[in-house]
């Protein structure tokens, strides 16, 4: 399956170090202006601290924090003094780091896990699987106590605090926090009896996402402050404009009563005011900054992720930018970071705006959001300039407009007169640059997005002289709500039409690439879909599936929760129509699958079990069909270690280079050396 002699073997050191490059997950401001952070390498995190210039690490033993996209809940938080920050152990308890001496202190011995967290004077309010799948805690900062506020059977989300309460999102357990999800309070008791009150909706709608509740800081200005470090206001999100936008509401309001809640709530859309949205843009993660005047949002659209600040004092149902802002026109919006790159998690330090960006040529890390100045330190410094460049450009798919990323031939890179050149069109003097094979690389989820972000698996390819194209295919984030919810039901149809697709939008819109040399390859819904292309088209040569999906129905009893939701929402009920798992599971193509695949999992997957991958290779076994199966011990759902990850993607750069490359014209080569 494999030609080493024809693999630029000097790649794999630029391979190693994006493997091993450090990620940094979110940030948390203390009340001094330390920032502590997390790291993730090779699939291991820990808490940092910056401070003064110096980086220090706080732990040693593992942290849980993951980089979802722009509603992530909080991983980290300080304590109200500043002394301590609260974190979630790689183990999924709850503990606390001393930020001076660095002693941690496990708070929590659950039997779930922790998933958001809040420290407030009354306690760390925490989402918990410990009493319900999702419900709402508060745990004792000391480590003496922990009882649930809701644990009524929904799911919940993002907790803040808010006076004496934490406001959430809550969903229903099929909805995924995806397709519906509302705005909620949980009132705390703070008289000792252990009574807390009802949970009460702020805001729902049926088919309405709500998401980031921020509760408003008290303005330091404010006369009638009390001891309480937050207002009456707060600003979230929700998607019933067809994109997500910011909206704020007045929570200290009765919206519905109990009763209501009960049967899924009818909150009043009424009572959201119209913060800021952009058109044909995703606005998300809203964060105050301490006096409570100015709101930092990302904006998402074209699969660039930037930072915009609006001045929101005042009453917010006075606002008046509403949900059609140009953000240049006016001077009460800053745009204080655009560009070929990804924000995330924006976060006040004092003036200062802090956010964690990445681009195609950088990991992410803690940057000065207005500046661009990079905070963070770098484990693999001069790293962009080894990385080629990135582009987006739109392609039809059977009337739908398709956003892709693509890093495109090196003499083509940001050259627009070799872009939109019809494939017919070469001429002979192009001949020797037609030589460009392509890979089409379909991210997983299916719910995420391709953008200006890192990717150091296509990057790998792209450093090996490949075209690379990441189609934003039906289904995916950042283009609104409609787009997203566009596969389901219909999960390998338009969304695996749109993948093939981009082979051919690629190769014209690129004279220097060859479509007649084209492979695939992805992991986890990328993976699924990989074998899906493979075995629904003659499009590509070759491919490569990393720990994806082939039977759904099977897939129902190996999941994790998320996993089954997931299954659930993308094709319904399997009571009501198992035919439609059997005829949508990429393994019932198999027969038709003519070209080599290589088929990648880690023995450690709790999302997508190993089970999956022996299936298909039984049926790759049964239809004669060329493949090789890897195995990899310790792997969860995506490879991190080194080793694992040099062994797995060179394994598929020879194949690619077996099947898609032809030999050099100067009769060039390497010494063959045959795989283990």
């Amino acid at each position: 399956m494999y030609r080493r002699d024809l693999r630029d073997t000097d790649r794999d050191g630029l391979l190693a170090d994006m493997a091993t490059a450090d990620f940094v997950v979110q940030a948390a401001v203390g009340p001094d202006g330390r920032i502590a952070y997390a790291k993730n390498r090779e699939l291991t995190t820990d808490l940092w601290l910056l401070t003064d210039g110096d980086d220090v690490r706080l732990t040693s033993e593992g942290a849980l924090a993951m980089r979802y996209g722009r509603t992530d809940a909080r991983w980290l938080d300080w304590s109200p003094d500043g002394d301590r920050i609260a974190y979630v152990t790689a183990d999924a308890e709850l503990a606390t780091v001393d930020a001076d001496t660095g002693t941690v202190d496990v708070l929590t011995d659950f039997e779930g896990g922790i998933g958001g967290l809040a420290w407030g004077d009354r306690g760390i309010a925490v989402v918990t699987d410990h009493f319900s799948r999702g419900s709402l805690a508060v745990v004792s900062p000391a480590g003496d106590g922990v009882r649930a506020i809701a644990n009524d059977g929904y799911l919940y989300d993002d907790p803040h605090w808010q006076g004496d309460a934490v406001v959430a999102i809550r969903s229903t357990h099929a909805d995924l926090f995806d397709y519906e999800a509302a705005l909620v309070r949980a009132p705390v008791d703070t008289e000792g009896g252990g009574r807390d009150g009802e949970v009460t909706e702020l805001f729902a709608e049926p088919g309405v996402r709500a998401a980031c509740p921020r509760p408003r800081p008290r303005s330091v200005d404010d006369d009638d402050a009390t001891d309480d470090a937050t207002d009456d206001a707060l600003a979230f999100v929700h998607d019933g404009s067809g994109y997500d936008a910011v909206y704020g509401i007045d929570a200290s309001a009765d919206r519905g009563d109990a009763d209501s809640d009960a049967d899924g709530g009818d909150g009043e859309s009424d009572a959201a005011t119209e913060l800021y949205g952009v058109p044909e843009t995703e606005i998300a993660a809203p964060e105050w900054n301490d006096a409570g005047d100015r709101l930092a949002v990302t904006a998402t659209a074209g699969g660039r992720t930037g930072v915009h600040v609006l001045d929101a004092g005042g009453p917010l149902s006075e606002s008046e930018f509403g949900l059609d802002t140009d953000p240049g026109a006016t001077e009460e919006i800053a745009v204080v970071a655009a560009g070929d790159a990804i924000h995330g998690a924006p976060r006040w330090d004092g003036d200062r705006l802090l956010s964690v960006r990445e681009t195609p040529t950088e990991p992410p890390a803690i940057v000065d959001a207005t500046t661009g100045d990079r905070l963070t330190p770098s484990a693999t410094a001069g790293l962009a300039a080894r990385l080629p460049a990135t582009e987006s450009f739109a392609y039809d798919s059977d009337g739908t407009d398709i956003h892709a990323m693509v890093h495109p031939p090196a003499a083509a890179a940001g050259d627009d007169a070799n872009a939109g050149t019809d494939a017919a069109a070469r001429d002979d003097a192009d001949a020797e640059s037609a030589s460009v094979p392509l890979l089409v690389k379909p991210h997983g989820g299916p719910t995420t997005f391709d953008g200006f972000g890192f990717d150091h698996r296509a990057a790998y390819f792209a450093a090996l002289g490949y075209a690379v194209v990441r189609p934003n295919y039906r289904g995916s984030d950042g283009f609104g709500r409609a787009f997203r919810m566009a596969n389901d039901g219909d999960w390998g149809g338009g969304d695996l039409d749109d993948v093939i697709r981009a082979a051919d939008a690629t190769a014209a819109r690129y004279p220097a690439v060859d479509g007649d040399r084209v492979g695939i390859f992805g992991g986890s819904g990328g993976g699924l879909m990989t074998v899906n292309a493979l075995g629904n088209s003659d499009r590509f040569r070759a491919g490569a599936a990393f720990y994806g999906v082939y039977d759904y129905e099977s897939f129902v009893d190996d999941t994790d929760d998320v996993g089954w939701r997931l299954l659930k929402r993308e094709l319904g009920d399997l009571v009501d129509d198992l035919e439609g798992y059997r005829d949508a599971s990429p393994i019932r193509t198999v027969e038709d699958i003519e070209d080599p695949l290589v088929v990648l999992h880690g023995e450690a997957d709790a999302r997508v079990p190993i089970s999956q991958s022996e299936q298909l290779v039984a049926e790759l076994k049964a239809h004669d069909v060329r493949h090789e199966f890897r195995r990899y011990e310790g792997e969860p759902h995506g490879f991190g270690e080194v080793e694992h990850v040099l062994d797995a993607y060179t394994r598929v750069a020879d194949l690619f280079a077996k099947y898609l490359r032809r030999f050099p014209d100067d009769g060039s080569s390497r010494p063959y050396e045959p795989p283990e």
